[in-house]
């Protein structure tokens, strides 16, 4: 016997009593730092490039993938691919592409000259620039890491030496950094100049189009800008020099000492500086600290100085709230927490070892 249709209901329901719909929480990629370290090469204790990683802020890094290579002291990070300057007597740029953090070797190209020590990517002609410090010279080649044969331009600093016989015999290219204008600038240690040149973006041949003066025994090595003024610091004077472009002349407005005394001080030899939140640092080998400095008036004002975490810091990076410290010499990478307010670093958050850390990127 069949049983009568009833005419489908919808309960009433009270909302109050409804469950709140369940969201998964918002997934986050991977954090990730690109470590270049000195290898057996030069008697260095690193293996090669490692990739640290780490699933959320707060948790621990983790060594994720470790490639060998020989003496990658300098890397950058471009448009899916991670370049690394091979600071040997023959010369080499490594590329490697980057999928999911992980890096795959794509190829090997001469960087024009002996010892590679940084590499940057010109923004106007889309080439990678290369200083070669022991060469004396610039090496530029496609910014294209899966070619397998890339030809490099090579270009020589001008002839010159300094004052300072041991380092400044000749010409030591140490950066080259892109300038606002469309060109870009090479730091030369050993003659006390910056050098600066115009990448075709054709040929990708460059040609050098002026020489700006730095004081004499400086030892220009790293520079950076502070809005429209560049500061280069100078590793044999232990000081930090403020540029402003003048026509097309850049012109030393003034200089302060990396800290109260530098100049006086044996054994200081700055190493790396960089430009954040308006804020200068620079990394002291010989006294292990970070110094840091306010650029938003007409004078950097020196902030104040404080441990690295390790020693002989090589090269470090920021992100928010957070510096990450390359110690060659203690086979450490040091993390520090940034004050919101000075910007000076605190006391490490954490340190782990990897051999001979020479650069650290965020990536």
């Amino acid at each position: 016997m069949s049983l009568p249709e009833t005419p489908a209901t919808t309960p009433s329901l009270d909302p109050s009593a409804v469950p709140a719909p369940v969201s998964a929480p918002p997934l986050t990629a991977p954090q990730r730092l690109y470590v270049g370290s000195y290898t057996a090469t030069s008697g260095g204790r690193g293996a090669g490039i490692t990739v640290l990683e780490r699933a959320a802020p707060g948790s621990p890094w983790q060594a994720a993938q470790v490639v060998e290579a020989d003496d990658p002291s300098f890397l950058a990070l471009a448009d899916g691919a991670l370049h690394a300057a091979s600071e040997t007597a023959e010369g080499r740029v490594l590329s490697y592409t980057v999928s999911a953090g992980v890096l795959v070797a794509a190829s090997s190209a001469s960087s024009g000259g002996s010892s590679p020590c940084h590499l940057t990517v010109d923004p106007v002609s889309g080439a990678l620039v290369v200083a070669n410090y022991v060469g004396g010279s610039v090496g530029v080649l496609a910014d294209d890491a899966s070619h397998p044969s890339r030809v490099t331009r090579t270009v020589g600093l001008p002839v010159g030496h300094g004052p300072v016989l041991d380092r400044q015999e000749r010409p030591h290219a140490h950066q080259a950094i892109p300038t606002p204008w469309g060109s870009v600038l090479v730091s030369d240690l050993g003659t006390d100049r910056l050098i600066e040149f115009v990448i075709d973006p054709i040929t990708l041949d460059p040609e050098q189009v002026a020489v700006h003066p730095l004081p004499s025994g400086s030892g220009p090595r790293h520079l950076d800008w502070l809005g429209d003024r560049l500061v280069v610091v100078g590793e044999l004077d232990a000081r930090l020099h403020v540029l402003r472009r003048v026509g097309e002349k850049l012109v030393v407005d003034h200089s302060v000492e990396v800290f109260e005394g530098a100049s006086s001080t044996p054994g200081v030899l700055p190493s790396h500086l960089a430009v954040d939140a308006g804020r200068v640092y620079v990394a002291i080998r010989g006294r292990d600290t970070i110094s840091v400095f306010a650029g938003a008036g007409e004078r950097l004002e020196f902030v104040g100085e404080a441990p690295c975490g390790g020693e002989w810091p090589r090269h470090f990076a920021i992100t928010p709230g957070v510096l990450y410290c390359a110690n060659q010499a203690s086979d450490t990478i040091s993390v520090l927490p940034l004050d919101p307010e000075t910007g000076l670093p605190g006391a490490p958050l954490d340190v782990f070892s990897i051999g001979s850390p020479a650069c650290i990127v965020a990536g």
